[in-house]
């Protein structure tokens, strides 16, 4: 009991306001496209994967992971190693990158982004997803650092900007969101060990979420961005 109290408290507190975002942006990329194809670049257990499916778009996933790849497949997920992806020689109309990009060094980023893209057609459609700085950025122990939408366009962009790194293809930013989530506590030993302090903790975040839907998102924070790039 305690278990599926504690499971919904974290479904709660964990507002999702971002794959909606993104299904939207994938259905005006493939608008007048029969078939696209649109690939989830680094789609871990198929979460988004699994959004395209239920919106009507069989996306194919490419996991480094061998173990995640099986469990996607017996999940009825289509999934690729990065090697498997590459002897189908395929060319997306889309490319989905969700929570993928701060796991990376810049210059382990940009050769990341140049191999990808290579294999998006000129006039498709990068969509990226991806945290900003923030109290919960670390938790995640692989995160490395955080992007903005600005260093994109610097690297990728058609522009003069003075950075280290230039891209070897041209992206330019068409939209743009910015994800907004609910304040709370994030530091706080009751969250982590149980104490007294740990339902009056929990009833304060879940007061942060209540505030957060009442007011639609104002009393809130910038914790991400989702971004739509077309490849020239």
């Amino acid at each position: 009991m305690k278990e599926k109290v504690k499971q919904a408290y974290r479904r709660v507190v964990g507002v999702d306001n971002e794959t909606p975002r993104m299904i939207a942006l994938v259905r005006r990329a493939c608008a007048g496209i029969a078939g696209p194809v649109i690939l989830d670049v680094g789609c871990g257990y198929g979460r988004t994967l699994r959004a395209l499916r239920a919106a009507g778009f069989p996306a194919t996933g490419i996991e480094i992971n061998p173990a995640i790849v099986e469990r996607n497949r017996r999940e009825g997920l289509e999934c690729l190693l990065p090697d498997e992806f590459r002897n189908r020689r395929l060319m997306a109309d889309v490319i989905v990158m969700s929570h993928v990009v701060e796991h990376f060094s810049p210059s382990q980023l940009l050769a990341f982004l140049n191999d990808y893209l290579s294999y998006l057609r000129p006039g498709g459609y990068l969509i990226v997803a991806t945290p900003l700085a923030g109290d919960r950025f670390f938790d995640d122990f692989d995160h490395v650092r955080p992007y903005q939408p600005l260093g994109f366009t610097m690297v990728y962009g058609a522009g003069d900007a003075q950075v280290q790194y230039l891209g070897q293809h041209r992206l330019e930013l068409v939209d743009l969101w910015f994800r907004r989530s609910p304040f709370g506590i994030a530091f706080a030993r009751g969250l982590y060990v149980r104490s007294w302090t740990s339902r009056w903790l929990q009833i304060a975040n879940l007061a942060g979420v209540g505030a957060f839907w009442i007011s639609a998102g104002l009393v809130g924070r910038t914790t991400g961005w989702v971004g739509m790039f077309c490849k020239d």
